[in-house]
C-alpha cells in the first residue's frame, strides 16, 4: 500500500517529534506516580475527636470526654440530640424522649425520665446529678394542688363600662378591634345618637362573632340614653334617611305610606316596606309618633 497520500499528514520535524516525546514521557511517569502509591503511601490517623465519634453510642468513654467540659444544670424535657449523644443515650432512648414529649408532656422526676427512656442504670448515674425540673414540680410533689403559682391568683373581676360613652382608647383594649374598627363603632354611634342595645353592635361592618362576645365581657347599656326622637309623621325623606334604619328607600317608602294611609302608628311600622320586622322594637324607641 503506498502511504504517498498520507504521507504529508504524518510527517513531523524535529522539533515536534521532541515535543511529542516530552508529552508522553511525562503522562507515562504520572500513571506510574498513581500505580505505585499504594505502595508507600500511608494515611494520616484520624483525629482523637473522630474516634469518639465513631464510637457506639453505649460506649462508656462518651460520658467522661464530655464530663471534662464545664457542665451547667439543665432540664432533660429540652435535651438536644446532640447532648443525649454526648451523655451516652442511644438514638433509641432519645427516640423515646420525643416521641413521649410530642403529646405535650413533661418528664417531671428522675424516675420518670428512666422509665419513658429506658436508659441504664450506668447512663443515669451519671446524668441525674445535673438534672434541674422547673421549682413548681418539688411544690407539686409537696401537696399542693396547684402547680402554678399564677393558678393560685383570684381572676381578676371584669368592670363593664357603659357603651355609649365608651371612647376608642377604651374600644381598642378590647382583643380584636383596631383603630380602624373602634372608628366604625364610634360613627355608628354617632349616627344613631346612641345605642339602646348591646345588639346592634353586630350590624357594624367587620365585627365578627367571637370579638362582639369579647365586647358583651366588657361594656353593657348601663344606663337608658337619652335620645333625639325623630318624628317619623313629620320628617321629611332627607331627614329620615339620616337614620341608619330609615337609609334610601326605606324613607321613600314611609312617606309614602304615610301619605296614603295618614299618621303611623307603631303598629303599623310592619307594613312600611323595607322595615326589620326583628329590629322594630329598638327602631321604635328612636321614633316619636
Amino acid at each position: 500500500m503506498k502511504l504517498v497520500y498520507i504521507r504529508p499528514f504524518i510527517h513531523f520535524t524535529k522539533s515536534q517529534r521532541l515535543g511529542l516525546f516530552s508529552l508522553i514521557s511525562f503522562i507515562l511517569v504520572l500513571q506510574a506516580i498513581l500505580w505505585y502509591q499504594p505502595l508507600w503511601y500511608t494515611p494520616e490517623p484520624l483525629p482523637k475527636e473522630a474516634q469518639i465519634w465513631l464510637q457506639d453510642t453505649s460506649s462508656e468513654s462518651l460520658v467522661p470526654t464530655y464530663k471534662s467540659y464545664p457542665i451547667k444544670p439543665f432540664n432533660p424535657n429540652f435535651i438536644t440530640e446532640y447532648k443525649a449523644f454526648r451523655w451516652g443515650m442511644s438514638t433509641a432512648s432519645y427516640q423515646r424522649l420525643q416521641d413521649f414529649r410530642a403529646q405535650g408532656k413533661f418528664v417531671n422526676s428522675v424516675r420518670e425520665f428512666q422509665e419513658i427512656t429506658k436508659v441504664p442504670d450506668t447512663v443515669l448515674e451519671k446524668m441525674a446529678p445535673y438534672f434541674k425540673f422547673p421549682a413548681w414540680v418539688s411544690t407539686y410533689k409537696k401537696g399542693n394542688s396547684k402547680p402554678f403559682p399564677f393558678a393560685q391568683e383570684p381572676p381578676k373581676k371584669i368592670v363593664k363600662k357603659d357603651i355609649n360613652s365608651a371612647t376608642a382608647d377604651d374600644l381598642i383594649l378590647v382583643r380584636g378591634i383596631g383603630p380602624v374598627l373602634s372608628e366604625r363603632i364610634l360613627k355608628y354611634r354617632a349616627a344613631l345618637g346612641a345605642f339602646v342595645a348591646m345588639s346592634q353592635l353586630q350590624e357594624v361592618y367587620g365585627l365578627k362573632e367571637e370579638v362582639f362576645d369579647t365586647l358583651l365581657e366588657h361594656f353593657a347599656v348601663l344606663q337608658p340614653p337619652v335620645l333625639e326622637k325623630i318624628k317619623i309623621n313629620e320628617a321629611t325623606i332627607k331627614e329620615l334617611g339620616v337614620f341608619p334604619y330609615f337609609r334610601y328607600p326605606v324613607s321613600r317608602h314611609i312617606v309614602a305610606y304615610r301619605s296614603m294611609n295618614g299618621p303611623i302608628r307603631f303598629e303599623d311600622l310592619t307594613n312600611v316596606k323595607g322595615i326589620s320586622v326583628e329590629k322594630i322594637k329598638i327602631i321604635a324607641l328612636y321614633l316619636e309618633f
